[in-house]
């Protein structure tokens, strides 16, 4: 067989089998945009922490509030 004619000649793919690597490749897309989906949603998170953490008046008030719960809660016990 001269070298001309392997590159011309094709082989098919039965079609169970074409099927079968189209479910493959389907699933596999589908579960790389659940993994892109939950990076984002992770992103997302972390950006709003981040922007929740930056206003100073949100640390204070917690830390107050706290402190103010761990009186209380020594005085009644």
């Amino acid at each position: 067989m001269t070298m001309s004619k392997a590159i011309a000649e094709e082989t098919v793919m039965h079609p169970i089998y074409h099927d079968e690597l189209n479910k493959a490749r389907i699933a596999d897309l589908r579960s790389q945009a659940e993994r892109d989906r939950l990076v984002r949603a992770c992103a997302q998170a972390r950006r709003k922490r981040r922007e929740y953490r930056m206003d100073p008046a949100v640390g204070v008030v917690e830390s107050f509030a706290h402190h103010l719960l761990i009186i209380l809660g020594a005085r009644s016990a």
